[in-house]
This record gives C-alpha cells, sequence and structure tokens, in this order.
C-alpha cells in the first residue's frame, strides 16, 4: 500500500512526516508498526534521459526479438532469457512501447513505488532521481543478458560506478561489451602472484583484450581520458565472483 504525505518538520537527524491514515482497518489488523518512505525530488526527468531511457528499450527490444526467431527450436533457453530480461509473457516483443511499459511496470514493482509517466506534461511523470535509477537498472539488465546496445553504455549510464560494478561481476568490457579481462588500475607489478596477494579495496576496470592492450599502450591518463572512465573498487562480492583473494 502506498500513502502520501507530507514533511511538517525536519531536524539534522530526523524527518516528522503526516499522512492521512487509509480508511481501510489494514495498519490495526496486521499491527504494522514501520514503513518505508519514498522522496519525490521535485525535479522531471530530463529530455536526456528520456532519450537514454527510450534508446536502452530499444536495444533490448531488438535483442528479445533475435532471442525468439534464433530458439525456435530451443524454447526453455528462449523462456529463460525472456524472463530473465523481465519480459515473459509479453506477447509481442516487437512492440517497442509494450516493452517498455512492461518493464517500467517490473521496476515499480521492485523498487516499491507507482507507476510512472515519462511525459513532461503528465502529473505521474517521474523525477530526475527516479529516472536515473531506471536508466541504470536497465543497462544492469543489458549487461547481465549480454544485450548488444548501439552505443557503449558508458553513455547511456547515469551512475558509471554501478556500470562499471555490474561489468566487473559479468566480466563485460565497460567500452564495447565484449568478453573482459580485469584490469588492475593499481598495478599488481611485475612478479607478484595475484592468487597470493589481497584485492580487496582494488581499483579495477573491466576491458576486453583490445582495450586492455590500448591502456598500456597510451597510459592510464590518457586512456581514462579518451573514454571519459573512472574505475571501481572490489568488494567482498566482486572478489567472491571473480575467484580472487580478498
Amino acid at each position: 500500500m502506498m500513502l502520501k504525505g507530507q514533511i511538517v518538520k525536519q531536524s539534522d537527524e530526523k524527518l516528522y512526516i503526516i499522512a492521512q491514515n487509509p480508511k481501510s482497518d489494514i495498519v490495526h489488523a496486521q499491527q504494522i508498526t514501520e514503513c518505508e518512505i519514498y522522496l519525490h525530488d521535485g525535479r522531471q526527468l530530463s529530455p536526456q534521459q528520456r532519450n537514454k531511457i527510450f534508446a536502452l528499450v530499444s536495444d533490448i527490444s531488438d535483442y528479445a526479438v533475435g532471442v525468439q526467431l534464433e530458439a525456435k527450436k530451443r524454447k526453455q533457453w528462449r523462456l529463460d532469457m525472456l524472463k530473465s530480461l523481465q519480459l515473459d509473457y509479453l506477447i509481442d516483443v516487437c512492440d517497442k512501447e509494450a516493452v517498455r511499459q512492461k518493464l517500467m511496470h517490473n521496476y515499480c514493482q521492485l523498487v516499491g513505488i507507482d507507476y510512472f509517466s515519462l511525459s513532461s506534461r503528465s502529473p505521474d511523470s517521474a523525477d530526475m532521481s527516479t529516472a536515473r535509477d531506471f536508466i541504470d537498472w536497465l543497462a544492469e539488465l543489458c549487461v547481465t543478458n549480454g544485450v548488444p546496445c548501439t552505443d557503449t553504455l558508458l553513455n547511456r549510464c547515469e551512475d558509471i560506478s554501478r556500470y562499471l560494478y555490474a561489468c566487473v561481476l559479468n566480466r563485460t568490457c565497460a567500452i564495447c561489451g565484449k568478453r573482459a579481462e580485469i584490469h588492475e588500475w593499481d598495478r599488481v607489478g611485475a612478479g607478484r602472484d595475484r592468487k597470493k596477494i589481497h584485492h580487496l579495496g582494488q581499483r579495477v576496470q573491466p576491458l576486453c583484450r583490445a582495450h586492455h592492450r590500448e591502456v598500456d599502450t597510451i597510459g592510464q591518463q590518457s586512456f581514462d581520458k579518451k573514454y571519459h572512465m573512472s574505475w571501481v573498487r572490489l568488494d567482498e562480492r566482486a572478489c567472491k565472483v571473480l575467484g580472487w583473494k580478498q
């Protein structure tokens, strides 16, 4: 159940919110004492964010069409892939508007918010923070499922650290989407055994072999400037997925 309220007072540590008590007896009957608060940041999504969403949806839809065409004899694989793409039970994956609505519906259910609009004229238009998170969720969906995109996701993502982390977990090149090696932004050094050193907190970049060679050739600073790249630190989960010593 979603309730709307107003912030009536705030301090450095607390927010005081008043919400209208629902007519149903659910709060008393289920003895609800805790709730989650979603803060609308008051800014509508930007035209750039809207364009990113439509571009990502288009790439996901095109990939889903290819999955259906190439997997007629592998029905279970096709069903599993469409489910992974959040598009199971969708009749026509060629209908990009239907794909967008399905993805938006799934995202809203996942994060527990009301369905939003991408229209700037709608009173339910997404705010910039929601649009930002939705874009990065779509980018992660592409990385996880190997969706080929018409532009590098470095230009599409909103949170580059979140995108790079997804690429590390899936060993996907953050620039071109090919199979990646893990480039150590903090150089390990010649002669050191990667199986023995500790990697927790190390800064890395997921790069394919070609881009890995390029960074070695032109240098880290020039490479980062050319591709507007950053790095991401390895946490316990990433070390475990990579099989690297923490």
